[in-house]
């Protein structure tokens, strides 16, 4: 018991209001319980319950912040701050159902591959490999995200509680995190609009004949590589990434970096891996993505390698 209550007087932080370390940790538990709840067709457990809260845990927790402090005690740079990560939840929010992802069946994908490893690495069958997902279920599915996504809401705290004058850095910054949220937007339409098309038919009955052909060759190679893809084979993680770096430092990073830009870093860290999970299965079920990855940044935009550096490169695989 001494663990548990050191747990919970250290998480999410040691000076959170109670509403808020009360609703981190009934998210935290009540989203492991969830992974139990049986599923229709077949599926016993579904993983992605946590992927559910994702667009809107950040805000729950803002507004939280936002009724215990008082509204009349918010300045115009915690108005901003505020508005900015409303505008992310929302229209993530909308992406996310747009695609389907609060279906009652939906799962990220990338979990069964991820059980998968599970089973090569601990056996296909036996208690060890199973307790040590259920561990895993707990401790990172649940415990580790919902940590991260409190701690990327963290710095609009410190904008609520500290009033400062604005930085020539912070005035610099709101316009860019508007761009990063505008660009995030664009290319989730542009990776979906390809998903529309790959659907049996949707091609041919496009209305209009020019875009339906001018995607034909991306929904025949079965990814997206054109538009805002062109420069980075993931331009919507990049503009999540620096999203959240940059409201790490409007909020003064420079001040207290190991405070503010934890959540930004741990982010960037996950991503990083998700990513390489995300094009390890891309590649298997694509093989002209290899030529993509070679003539493409994975990340950071950047201008597209010629195709004759693209072919002296080609070697190497």
């Amino acid at each position: 018991m001494d663990f548990l209550d050191a747990a919970y007087g250290l998480l999410p932080a040691s000076d959170e209001i109670t509403p808020v370390r009360q609703f981190f940790w009934a998210s935290v538990v009540l989203s492991w319980v969830f992974t139990f709840a049986p599923f229709p067709y077949g599926r016993c457990r579904n993983f992605s319950i946590v992927d559910r809260l994702w667009s809107l845990y950040p805000l729950i927790i803002v507004l939280q912040w936002v009724y215990h402090y008082g509204v009349d005690e918010l300045d115009c740079k915690a108005l901003t701050a505020i508005a900015l990560v409303s505008i992310w939840s929302l229209r993530l929010t909308y992406s996310s159902v747009r695609r389907g992802d609060y279906a009652m069946m939906a799962e990220d994908y990338r979990w069964a591959h991820v059980r998968k490893s599970f089973g090569r690495v601990l056996g296909s069958t036996g208690v060890i490999r199973l307790v040590a997902w259920e561990i895993f279920n707990l401790l990172f599915i649940s415990l580790f995200q919902l940590t991260l996504l409190y701690k990327l809401a963290q710095p609009v705290r410190q904008l609520i509680v500290k009033k400062e004058e604005w930085s020539t850095a912070q005035i610099v910054l709101v316009p860019a995190m508007v761009l990063f949220l505008l660009f995030e937007a664009i290319a989730d339409k542009q990776q979906y609009e390809l998903q529309r098309l790959k659907r049996p038919g949707a091609l041919d009955a496009e209305p209009n004949a020019a875009y339906a052909e001018s995607r034909k060759s991306e929904v025949m190679a079965g990814f997206v590589y054109s538009g805002l893809w062109r420069f980075s084979r993931h331009p919507n993680v990049f503009c999540e990434q620096a999203f959240w770096s940059s409201m790490a430092f409007f909020a003064g990073a420079w001040n207290a970096p190991c405070l503010f830009v934890e959540g930004a870093l741990v982010l960037i860290a996950l991503m990083w891996a998700s990513v390489q999970l995300t094009e390890s299965i891309t590649l298997a079920k694509y093989p002209m993505y290899r030529a993509y990855q070679i003539k493409t940044s994975r990340l950071i935009p950047c201008w597209p390698l010629a195709n004759d550096k693209v072919i002296s490169k080609a070697h190497k695989y």
